[in-house]
């Protein structure tokens, strides 16, 4: 996997040695009233293989448990979106906390490898000057980062059947 991401990416230690952990920061600037505030936005990604499963997609089932065993703490739900189909599979929610207020995105992402699913979590706080109003922080969030898989060619495939050069004869636009 590889996570990219402008501002300072930094690969963290995982415990387990099975997971790729990452953390980096993006400067961003708010605007409310015509005043320009600035903040930055602080992510934190993980992700792992795993065996697929049968409920692969249920994020929301996921976030549901972490949120009802306390281990989300002092976090309350504003927003959730759900993405899907039936190779990658994404959920977002959008909530707050306070002392200090600090608006996060966390995300829960899934995508199907043959019999392996690679599961991705990402949390993105938005640490910003108080006078800014809530806003649709998911476009930062999608503005901002970025995963890519590289995921090795399938099995199955015959290298003499794909297209050559040779084969091309017009690039649809």
């Amino acid at each position: 996997m590889l996570f990219t991401g402008e501002g300072g990416v930094e690969l963290l230690s995982a415990d387990d040695g099975n997971r790729s952990v990452v953390r980096f920061w993006r400067p961003l600037q708010f605007t409310k009233n015509e005043q320009a505030i600035g903040g930055r936005m602080e992510c934190r990604a993980a992700a792992e293989r795993a065996p697929m499963r049968a409920t692969w997609d249920d994020h929301a089932g996921i976030y549901q448990a972490e949120n009802k065993q306390g281990s989300l703490g002092d976090f309350t739900e504003i927003d959730t979106r759900y993405n899907g189909d039936g190779t990658i599979s994404r959920f977002d929610v959008l909530g707050r906390r306070r002392d200090p207020l600090r608006y996060e995105v966390r995300s829960y992402i899934a995508v199907r490898t043959g019999t392996e699913l690679v599961n991705i979590r990402e949390t993105c706080q938005f640490l910003r000057d108080g006078q800014v109003a809530r806003q649709n922080f998911f476009q930062y969030v999608d503005r901002h980062t970025s995963f890519v898989l590289a995921l090795a060619p399938p099995a199955e495939a015959d290298p003499a059947a794909a297209p050559s050069l040779d084969s091309l004869t017009e690039i649809l636009s």
